[in-house]
């Protein structure tokens, strides 16, 4: 499997609030230049799906769709979201691997997104959120499971796919888009809506779909994963740790994308998407599934574990199976086992990777002092896994707080 494209340098990202992301709160209490917006509200119980969301729409698009003075907007969760980590003690330069000895298959990956628009530039190059007047919107909701392959060559190149979502075709106030104009893209993660269109959600995914709609979930991941490192010489904890997990991860992170950098305008830190006067351009979503398994925060790419969800994983049916609510309660720095045995690092049989304390694993907050525990800690990650075009950054706006 290719290395993914933004396993090369990459602007650091913006450091998030975690008082912001946890429980919402207002600008006066940021320190960093990230908003906040209202606290989630849940929906109840007894909401649910009209029965026309069972069946998909048709796509926007497809890949003859040349429309000039257009900007198709597709959906991907990278070639790693759609085929998997594959695991080696010995990574090609600039392959993600998980250092601890772990491949990860994904079967789910749900999300929503809202509000697909263009603006005009933003008046001060130097503010990253900055944008000018509005000039067009697809408001969605979409309801999409990015693990599936769409009939899109994905911007990282293949063998990544991308989803089509919509097309802007036109100014909300009539006429054609500017090709001389390098519009401010942007994009919403929402709570699951009843009103979404599903977008390619089989039986299946519209079953979870429906209970992220009652649980007020905005993302939903799910599959397995398998050890494949070294079996000897390791600490006598790994002896009572499952070699084979299903993890199940749901939770709400709202968040407003906003004046993404595109990599297809010659650099990973130039924003904007431009309209061509001969055919269209793409604006694809794409989100990045390792930052769930970061152990840093406040850096871009490093490297990935799956110990911390295996040592908490618990028996269901005979599988072990491993959901946030088993994070709750776990110190990111001190991270413990379910026999509060610390976790060992094995992460020292990958190449390039040394533990700093082989007998603990410790992860690094960045100076978010505010994240309560691993589960805080992995929705946190998570919620900055929203880019554009493959690689380009976006101003990452909480629009509510992170719930479970």
């Amino acid at each position: 499997m290719k290395a993914r494209a933004c396993a090369r340098p990459r602007p650091a990202l913006v450091t998030l609030c975690a008082a912001a992301l946890l429980a919402g709160c207002g600008d006066d209490a940021l320190p960093s230049p990230l908003d906040a917006g209202v606290d989630v509200v849940v929906p109840s119980g007894d909401a649910s799906l009209p029965p026309s969301f069972a069946t998909p729409v048709a796509a926007a698009f497809g890949a003859s769709t040349r429309d000039p003075r257009t900007i198709q907007v597709s959906l991907s969760s990278e070639d790693l979201g759609q085929l998997g980590f594959d695991y080696t003690a010995a990574p090609a330069d600039g392959a993600i691997v998980f250092v601890d000895g772990w491949e990860l298959r994904f079967e789910r990956i749900l999300v929503t997104v809202a509000n697909l628009r263009i603006n005009r530039p933003g008046a001060s190059p130097s503010d990253p959120a900055a944008v000018g007047a509005p000039v067009a919107a697809v408001a969605g909701p979409f309801a999409v499971d990015a693990q599936k392959p769409g009939p899109l060559t994905g911007a990282g190149g293949a063998p990544e796919t991308a989803i089509p979502l919509a097309v802007i075709r036109a100014p909300a106030g009539g006429g054609s888009l500017d090709a001389t104009v390098r519009y401010a893209f942007s994009y919403d993660a929402v709570a699951a809506n009843a009103g979404a269109t599903n977008v390619n959600l089989d039986a299946g995914g519209v079953a979870l779909y429906e209970q992220m709609l009652r649980r007020g979930w905005s993302h939903y991941v799910e599959g397995t994963a398998t050890y494949r490192g070294v079996t000897t010489g390791l600490a006598p904890a790994f002896a009572d740790y499952p070699s084979t997990v299903t993890f199940r991860l749901g939770w709400t992170a709202a968040a407003q994308y906003l004046n993404c950098n595109n990599p297809d305008n010659g650099g990973d830190d130039v924003p904007g998407v431009q309209p061509s006067a001969t055919a269209a351009v793409r604006a694809q979503l794409t989100f990045h599934m390792d930052h769930l398994f970061w152990g840093s925060l406040g850096v871009e790419d490093p490297p990935p574990h799956f110990d911390q969800f295996a040592a908490r994983s618990q028996l269901v049916m005979g599988a072990s199976v491993v959901t946030l609510d088993d994070l709750a309660g776990v110190a990111p720095t001190n991270l413990v086992d379910r026999m509060m045995r610390p976790v060992p690092d094995r992460g020292g049989q990958t190449m390039g990777y040394a533990p700093r304390n082989a007998n603990a694993l410790s992860f690094d907050l960045g100076g978010n002092a505010a994240l309560r525990d691993l589960r805080d800690f992995v929705t946190f990650s998570a919620r900055g896994n929203g880019h554009l075009n493959a690689d380009g950054l976006c101003f990452v706006r909480p629009s509510g707080a992170i719930a479970y």
